[in-house]
């Protein structure tokens, strides 16, 4: 009697086995992407690209689109970006353009520090980015600033009160105003948002 041949089991590919991917566009050299980068994820790439256009909103925003239609396989598609010293209209123009080429945008209203702020207290109201350095060096305990080696340190040190930032982030989001001139909105960010789209990779 002839034996039929054994086919060997293959292995069901898991859903793990995927893994989603991350284009994060920074303006900041070592700041956002760092940070970013420092997130220990199990079941995601990410890449992070940094495109200085020294608070040029409409430049960097002009440069990201370029860079997307290149890197055309991502799955999440960011962009970081700050208020600065940005004119209103070219900051709101700038985001409702990277949102309309398929962006996401994690805006933060002066700058990224602010994010940072969150870790530690609820802010509603004006808060100029000069002051964010002392008042950030206070909290962490440590000097702050936007070197590799600092910036290198930054996520751990956070991460004990990133769910409190969170909620923070939430709050003044939420009272902040209606959003419809974002750059009015000072001090706001939406880099919570990136921050939770992450965290469910972790």
């Amino acid at each position: 009697m002839a034996h039929k041949r054994r086919v060997p089991l293959r292995r069901k590919r898991s859903y793990r086995d995927i893994k989603e991917t991350f284009l994060i566009i920074c303006e900041g050299k070592n700041t956002e992407p760092i940070y970013f980068k420092s997130f220990q994820l199990t079941n995601a790439d990410v890449k992070t690209i940094a495109h200085a256009h020294e608070g040029n909103a409409l430049s960097f925003v002009a440069e990201a689109i370029k860079t997307k239609k290149i890197e055309k396989d991502y799955d999440n598609y960011w962009i970081v970006i700050d208020k600065d010293e940005n004119d209103d209209n070219d900051f709101n123009t700038a985001i409702k353009k990277a949102k309309d080429n398929g962006f996401n945008v994690a805006y933060s209203n002066q700058a990224f520090e602010f994010w940072y702020i969150l870790h530690f207290k609820c802010h509603i109201g004006l808060m100029h980015r000069k002051d964010y350095k002392k008042l950030l060096s206070k909290f962490l305990g440590f000097e702050y600033n936007k070197t590799r080696e600092t910036c290198k340190k930054i996520y751990n040190a956070l991460l004990p009160n990133q769910d409190k930032a969170i909620r923070n982030a939430e709050i003044v989001y939420k009272k902040i105003g209606d959003h419809s001139n974002i750059a009015s909105e000072e001090s706001s960010t939406t880099v919570h948002e990136l921050v939770k789209s992450l965290n469910r990779f972790l």
